[in-house]
């Protein structure tokens, strides 16, 4: 829900985006990878604490950063992208640097939304 609406608040504001997907992560990036997996184990550990004894504001908090994107997740953004006639692009690695190529080439152009 959140990706359609905030889609649909980017389309009404005249910007036609172009999302892009992250690849496979590069070798580097293996040591932050398992420093994100053990965060996330304690967190679930946290989590399962705090519904046992803690408040729903702790709950919330632990069970936010349990949060994992999944290849189903993806998957289903794009095919709400593709049914809403928004472009995107898988990366082969990460996605920052496919954008970066993407506005080099001028294929695409960055904008702030926060201006």
């Amino acid at each position: 829900m959140g990706m359609f609406y905030r889609t649909l608040r980017i389309i009404d504001n005249g910007i036609k985006p172009c999302y892009v997907f992250d690849g496979s992560p590069p070798t580097l990036k293996n040591g932050e990878l398992a420093k994100r997996y053990a965060k996330r184990e304690e967190a679930t550990k946290a989590s399962e604490e705090a519904k046992e004894i803690g408040t729903t504001e702790e709950v919330d908090k632990f069970s936010r950063r349990t949060v994992r994107v999944t290849k189903e997740h993806n998957e289903e953004c794009k095919r709400l992208l593709r049914l809403m006639g928004v472009p995107y692009v898988d990366a082969p690695c990460e996605a920052e640097a496919q954008c970066a190529a993407l506005a080099r080439a001028g294929k695409v152009r960055r904008i702030s939304l926060m201006d």
